[in-house]
């Protein structure tokens, strides 16, 4: 038993890669009914082999998995614990429900590339989840990384291979730092090997280098992280996505580089150094400058999905935020605020998609008017606004709640102006979008997508308003059902305990 449990990391990247390679050998011009079960139970498979590793890492079990040695001790190597399981239960299901939306929303004879690379990437997702070591952490993250340019323009519309274009010049050069970090981190520390609760520096490695080489790791893993001011990639590339894709990228994707960055702080450098070094209050600074002006950029923005683009900004910088201050419960915060915001906001990118299918538009103009239409779209997005704003007991509440908690045990009680004011932006962007659904007067020319009278309800297909309707609840579950055990606030406490050593 003891053996198949070390195994059960690599079953998370077999399934998606299994979906991955039927897709590419699917031939055009058939029918995509089967590949599209096929990609679902693939994908329900991994929800319920991460799902299943829960119970063991809640007893303090951690299982490793040496797979392949590249270079005399290095590594491709695995180890499930609970941060590793808290990331990949949330890529896991949200990918789930973004491939049920895709199954009604998407179609075309490019179907079979776009679901290879969603599968490969699911896999790339795990291994980055479930990553022993720095090297193996960087190969999955990177791999991730390069095949997000596909989700990026798959539409191959002018302004999407534009976006994609610019994401890959952002990505790339933040791959060359990350790696830049991992070298110098083998060079001086001699080991790439997480180690939880303290860190892999020795007393001998000077303080130039090991700021250096934090210095490689937060640019890199900003840039996906898109903190302020390296950001730029995310107004462009999450407009220009499919609608689940979209949501990946808001939920899944970008979190990654707050994961990894998490991941270099307690389990490479370790709270005593970085306390010692006294990178964090920058790192912080810029934090709370991203949650304070991306939510102001957000205000401004007309097209519904730029606006969620610039949400997932802000919504980023909270958890980065959080990182900066070191403190045990402002950890909690920020891994439980990881989770929680991916299911917000892949809901609220799964209404903008339903929206845009109504009215052939992402203005605010079209919205208005359009829960007549959309009864439950609407309310899904309602739902996951007010859990966004943090309205309790919603999830966002909850995940704000111990981001506040931690700012006020770090003593930094200063940085609860950010929460605060980052929550009222979030109400001044969201809000507004609630209004217009309900109260809004429609305008003319804002008839669906296939020419539908504008009093016609016109719901997406059931999957479409299945997935949307399943994430928007997550933000009910997870805010009712949040001491639960099991779920994210238990796993965010295990984690938090082993990168702080405590029981």
């Amino acid at each position: 038993m003891k053996t198949i449990a070390h195994m059960l990391p690599l079953a998370t990247l077999v399934f998606p890669s299994v979906g991955a390679l039927s897709a590419i050998g699917w031939r055009r011009g058939t029918t995509c009914a089967w590949l599209r079960l096929l990609m679902l139970a693939c994908s329900a498979a991994t929800v319920a082999v991460t799902f299943s590793l829960v119970p063991a890492v809640l007893r303090g079990q951690t299982f490793e998995l040496e797979l392949l040695e590249l270079a005399p001790q290095t590594w491709i190597a695995f180890r499930v614990d609970a941060a590793g399981v808290l990331y990949g239960s949330t890529a896991a299901l949200l990918w789930l429900l973004a491939l049920i939306y895709a199954t009604g929303y998407l179609h075309g004879e490019n179907l079979p590339r776009l679901y290879g690379t969603l599968m490969i990437s699911l896999a790339a997702a795990m291994g980055l989840a479930f990553a022993g070591n720095l090297l193996t952490f960087f190969i999955f993250y990177e791999l991730l990384s390069v095949l997000t340019y596909v989700l990026v323009v798959h539409e191959e519309t002018p302004a999407a291979l534009s976006a994609g274009l610019k994401y890959l010049a952002y990505v790339l050069v933040a791959g060359a730092l990350i790696l830049s970090g991992v070298l110098l981190t083998y060079a001086f520390a001699g080991d790439l090997t997480f180690r939880a609760g303290g860190g892999l520096f020795g007393a001998d490695v000077g303080t130039t280098t090991l700021l250096v080489t934090f210095l490689c790791f937060a640019v890199g893993f900003g840039v996906k992280a898109a903190v302020m001011p390296l950001h730029g990639w995310v107004p462009d590339a999450h407009p220009a996505a499919p609608a689940p894709c979209s949501a990946l990228l808001s939920g899944v994707l970008v979190a990654a580089g707050a994961f990894g960055l998490i991941r270099v702080s307690f389990e490479v450098f370790g709270v005593a150094l970085l306390k010692d070094l006294g990178p964090m209050p920058y790192l912080g600074a810029l934090a709370a400058a991203t949650v304070v002006l991306a939510g102001f950029k957000a205000l401004r923005q007309d097209d519904l999905k730029r606006r969620l683009a610039y949400s997932t900004i802000s919504q980023m910088g909270y958890v980065l935020l959080a990182l900066s201050l070191m403190g045990p419960i402002a950890t909690v915060g920020a891994l439980v605020h990881i989770v929680h915001h991916a299911f917000m906001k892949g809901a609220l990118f799964f209404c903008a998609g339903s929206f845009a299918h109504a009215t052939g538009r992402r203005s605010m103009a079209s919205l208005a008017g359009l829960a007549d239409r959309t009864p439950l779209t609407s309310a899904a997005f309602t739902l996951a606004s007010l859990g966004m704003i943090g309205f309790p007991p919603l999830s966002g509440f909850i995940s704000k709640w111990w981001l506040g908690v931690g700012m006020l045990e770090s003593e930094s009680p200063y940085v609860l102006v950010v929460l605060l004011l980052g929550a009222l932006l979030a109400a001044g962007y969201l809000l507004p979008v609630v209004y217009a659904l309900y109260f809004g007067a429609p305008a003319e020319g804002t008839n669906g997508a296939n020419g539908e009278e504008p009093d016609a309800p016109i719901e997406g297909r059931s999957s479409v308003l299945l997935a949307t309707c399943a994430a928007a609840a997550m933000t009910l579950v997870l805010g009712l059902a949040a001491s639960a055990v099991g779920l994210p606030v238990d796993l965010a406490q295990a984690a938090a305990a082993a990168f702080f050593g405590a029981p």
